[in-house]
């Protein structure tokens, strides 16, 4: 087959979609064509897959086990694998297609891996970060020819430079990283080179073969989990993804803990940033190995979480956050040199740190409310929330933007629930009713062990529906049809009825899973925190329900909730579920918009100013709103 490139097939590869390939247990992401199956994606790689056929289907050793949502097998996969594999997501890499993004174990089928689900895909509204002919990042290259004919005149390396670049850059200045190895520079490679710049800063000075080198990283600091992007500043494109759950989580699952151990041991600030900055340069090593480079070519990262986790990862005490009246240290975004934070990148790189609002309101709100272009709009009503142990919330638009944060507490994220778990292999993460019978899909395709957010808030919506769960959050039996199936699951213990999930038999743990009566009411309370902020912004606004145009979802609970579930338990207002969306991984996003664009970054100092925080407990009318919305809504979506 005559395979010599054309127009023609150059238009139709331009038009093909990555999607990405994460392969346990090495932790490698893989940036591969929509469509391909997980053999053809894996032989550019070092991935050894078994095998005797090369891909053809008729040994049946090329084995993984999908971790994430899976697909129905293919008929010659239910003929060579056993109905128990099928089961547990084993599947054969030359018959499995990457559609969408997806998690896989190439190692012994037979191990269950550590495999977490943790959201670090973006769904921008539009197609890329930002359009291409955008495209201004934070560190520019510019290849030159210092002039050889004057340097006899005594002027320095750095005169020079300046000479070159012209008189926008009369007041350039160096970092003393660049200045130390600039004349050795010089001398190995002549002349001619790559000045690294930021606004008017030589950072660096390089081979002139490094001009396309450019890449910058964006890290999603999460109470519970951290994110990593390596992307490129020549087109904006994700090079490589990389994630963990956070260390600081043996402190406690949430900030409260964290700030309560940093009040109480003289060192607590010191040792919790320790392990952020340990966390991160893990996830970075292996976005450089991923990509191929060193962590000299990268100059620039841009960082942005919630406010506590801001000021941990800089050794900042976030203290005056626990206690009225909320105080951080500093709102600001800051400049600051990567490596006297403690980031192994170039020894000259920067890191900026995205502004804030206030003590709970962090520079990930702020990234959230970039991705959502809700600034730009001036007649439709956006409503934003981020669904994690802190319930952040933002409502308005281009004309007036209000926000809050609303104590919501872990139990979305699957603690303080009996059987509460995160999103990692064995948590039932979504829940359904088919024909009268309870079905749940578990991360990792194995057995269940426990319950996380997304599949908390599935369940406790079909109960409802079922009326098994009445309107006060009481586990009960139910006269409705559709609980006939269920009602035998209703079991008394010590006198408070609880649901049975799965039996000792289904379970990963032989031992049961159980809703119980306290995890309904620790749900009602973080679902009516937070639809209790969500009513007093709109009255705040003078509107109503029927007033909100869009409603967009962010954070790893709003990422994977069902939205007619998050409806049916209030969680999410009565709006009409087509105009809900969600925008996956917001808070990267917006760093990434600050990182490929520069003028973002003055986007963000801008928005700090002009959004108006509603702090929510110092307001008598929120106090009465928790209160109405522990109960769950009588409108039934389904």
């Amino acid at each position: 087959m005559d395979r010599t490139p054309n127009r023609k097939v150059s238009r139709r590869r331009r038009k093909i979609r990555y999607v990405w390939l994460h392969v346990l247990p090495d932790d490698q992401w893989f940036h591969v064509p929509q469509g391909e199956t997980i053999w053809e994606a894996l032989q550019p790689t070092e991935v050894e897959l078994a095998g005797e056929c090369g891909g053809s289907g008729r040994c049946a050793k090329c084995k993984v086990r999908v971790l994430s949502e899976i697909e129905e097998p293919s008929d010659e996969e239910k003929e060579l694998l056993s109905d128990e594999e099928l089961e547990q997501g084993v599947r054969l890499a030359c018959r499995t297609r990457v559609n969408r993004d997806l998690a896989i174990s190439a190692g012994d089928v037979e191990a269950a891996p550590e495999y977490f689900n943790i959201l670090t895909t973006s769904h921008v509204l539009t197609d890329r970060y930002v359009p291409l002919s955008e495209l201004e990042p934070l560190i520019s290259k510019r290849l030159i020819s210092l002039p050889l004919s004057i340097q006899h005149e005594g002027l320095s390396d750095l005169d020079l430079i300046r000479l070159e670049l012209g008189p926008d850059y009369k007041d350039l200045r160096a970092s003393l990283h660049c200045l130390r190895a600039l004349r050795q520079t010089l001398e190995e490679h002549g002349s001619r080179g790559v000045a690294v710049l930021h606004d008017h800063c030589l950072l660096g000075w390089q081979a002139d073969e490094h001009i396309d080198r450019k890449y910058g990283l964006v890290f999603d600091l999460g109470t519970s989990t951290l994110v990593g992007k390596l992307l490129s500043l020549v087109d904006g494109s994700e090079v490589a993804v990389g994630s963990c759950l956070n260390s600081q989580k043996r402190y406690g699952p949430d900030l409260i803990s964290r700030l309560r151990y940093c009040q109480e041991h003289p060192r607590g600030v010191k040792s919790l940033q320790s392990m952020i900055l340990k966390d991160l340069n893990q996830i970075t090593s292996s976005l450089l190995a991923t990509a191929g480079i060193e962590p000299d070519d990268v100059f620039v990262a841009v960082a942005a979480g919630n406010t506590a986790m801001q000021h941990l990862l800089l050794g900042l005490s976030p203290v005056g956050i626990a206690q009225a009246p909320f105080s951080p240290v500093l709102t600001d975004g800051l400049i600051l040199n990567a490596a006297d934070v403690g980031l192994q990148l170039n020894p000259a790189a920067v890191l900026y740190t995205l502004p804030m609002k206030s003590g709970y309101i962090g520079g990930d709100l702020l990234s959230f409310v970039m991705a959502s272009g809700v600034a730009e709009q001036q007649e439709e009503m956006i409503l934003g929330l981020d669904l994690g142990t802190n319930g952040e919330v933002f409502l308005g638009n281009g004309r007036r933007l209000l926000t809050c944060s609303a104590a919501a507490g872990p139990a979305l994220e699957g603690a303080r629930i009996t059987d509460g778990m995160i999103a990692r292999a064995g948590a039932i993460e979504a829940v359904s009713l088919e024909e009268g019978v309870l079905s749940y899909r578990v991360v990792g395709n194995v057995k269940p062990e426990g319950i996380c957010g997304s599949g908390l808030v599935d369940l406790i919506a079909v109960l409802l529906h079922c009326g098994i769960i009445d309107r006060s959050g009481l586990i009960r039996r139910s006269r409705r049809k559709t609980a006939r199936g269920l009602n035998a699951r209703v079991i008394a213990r010590s006198g408070v009825n609880s649901f049975l999930v799965a039996s000792a038999e289904e379970s990963g743990r032989q031992k049961p899973i159980y809703l119980t009566q306290k995890d309904v009411r620790e749900f009602q309370l973080a679902k009516g925190a937070i639809a209790a902020g969500i009513r007093t912004l709109m009255d705040e606004l003078g509107i109503g329900v029927s007033d909100i145009h869009h409603v967009y979802l962010a954070g790893a609970l709003g990422n994977y909730v069902d939205n007619r579930s998050a409806l049916r338990t209030g969680l999410i207002p009565g709006v009409n579920p087509d105009i809900i969306k969600s925008l996956g991984n917001a808070a990267s996003t917006g760093a990434s918009m600050v990182l490929l664009v520069k003028q973002y970054w003055q986007t963000a100092a801008e928005l700090s100013q002009f959004i108006e925080h509603i702090e929510l407990s110092w307001r008598s009318d929120f106090n009465q709103y928790f209160i109405d919305h522990m109960e769950f809504p009588a409108e039934n979506q389904w």
